[in-house]
């Protein structure tokens, strides 16, 4: 592993667990077991290490994303499987730290909230085409379910909106998934629904 890499990497890991606000270079450090003047080398500052996090997180992400959508599976199934793995991120990085994100880094926050709007519209489209080609979507116009789905997530899955309403980020998500998929399935997606979306997704 290249020492950037093994920086970003344990930089991430210990950001996500201890949050981004109070985590210090020197705590960094010591997970890294590096002296700061090394990391400095690479990072000038805690914000550019933090954006830097930020663009390997989205990468890592869209390396397990693309395989999903890419696969055989019916939409349902995709989506499904898509779920699984956000919802297990949203857990593991934790709902105070997308929080502090948004506060205190907030161009970096932006970076992460276009990645996920740029995926969901450039991806999640694709999906939603395909099942209303195995007849498991309703056929309403493409664009409309994705600006009210983009815009739904956008606006649930939110920190503010997690504080606000004392939902944890993976409640949100899940439950924004659940309401827009299920004004959008035909009869038979119904089926389909229930048979892999609900006992795929806890």
């Amino acid at each position: 592993m290249e020492e950037t890499d093994k920086i970003l990497e344990v930089s991430q890991e210990t950001l996500f667990r201890e949050g981004f606000y109070k985590t210090t270079m020197d705590d960094i450090a010591s997970s890294l077991k590096m002296s700061k003047k090394t990391i400095y080398k690479y990072f000038p500052s805690k914000n550019d290490l933090v954006m830097a996090v930020a663009n390997y997180f989205t990468k890592k992400m869209e390396k397990k994303i693309l395989p999903i959508l890419e696969s055989d599976k019916n939409a349902i199934e995709k989506l499904a499987g898509l779920i699984n793995l956000l919802s297990g991120t949203a857990a593991k990085i934790g709902d105070r730290a997308f929080g502090e994100l948004k506060n205190y880094y907030p161009e970096v926050w932006k970076h992460v909230d276009s990645f996920r709007t740029e995926m969901m519209y450039g991806n999640i489209t694709k999906v939603y085409d395909q099942g209303k080609r195995e007849g498991l979507f309703l056929d309403y116009p493409t664009p409309i379910v994705m600006n009210v789905f983009v815009n739904a997530v956008r606006s649930t899955v939110n920190p503010e909106f997690i504080i606000n309403n004392n939902f944890s980020m993976v409640v949100a998500a899940q439950t924004t998934f659940r309401i827009i998929l299920g004004g959008v399935l035909t009869e038979k997606g119904k089926e389909v629904f229930d048979k892999s979306f609900n006992s795929e997704i806890k």
